[in-house]
């Protein structure tokens, strides 16, 4: 058996009380959806509603969180203003976004706001692989 020396004793600990934090702050994977998840809104463009709730916020009855699923080539049309006060992120893949009078690529992690009847939207999946959008409406009664 080899002897652990007070070198080795410390490597070994300090590996063991990193390990527990490296897995906390490793980013949660996206969820992956098949073509069939959800309810398609245009070609090649699902949504898929993963939870609605009361909001602790005065100004806002309920929060609503879904997840748009863009296969590559499908493009979500600039449509009328937005209907509630949301805010967006892209999970998976990556969209040519139009919102308002910005026009951006948006990428895993990047985030943006629409406002309730001001802001029109739309977005395309110029990628290879699927996007996904994750949009939590701030809902007024």
């Amino acid at each position: 058996m080899n002897k652990i020396n007070r070198r080795s004793a410390l490597v070994l600990g300090a590996t063991a009380a990193a390990s527990p934090l490296a897995t906390w702050v490793s980013p949660a994977a996206a969820q992956s959806y098949s073509e069939t998840d959800g309810e398609e809104v245009f070609p090649g463009i699902r949504v898929v509603t993963l939870g609605t709730r009361e909001s602790e916020i005065s100004a806002y009855n309920t929060v609503e969180m879904i997840d748009v699923v863009f296969q590559p080539a499908a493009e979500f049309p600039l449509g009328e203003p937005m209907e509630h006060d949301m805010v967006c992120t892209v999970t998976e893949g990556e969209l040519q976004v139009t919102a308002g009078d910005m026009e951006f690529a948006a990428k895993p992690g990047d985030v943006w706001s629409c406002g309730k009847g001001s802001t029109r939207e739309g977005a395309v999946n110029n990628g290879s692989v699927p996007a996904v959008m994750r949009t939590i409406y701030l809902k007024a009664a």
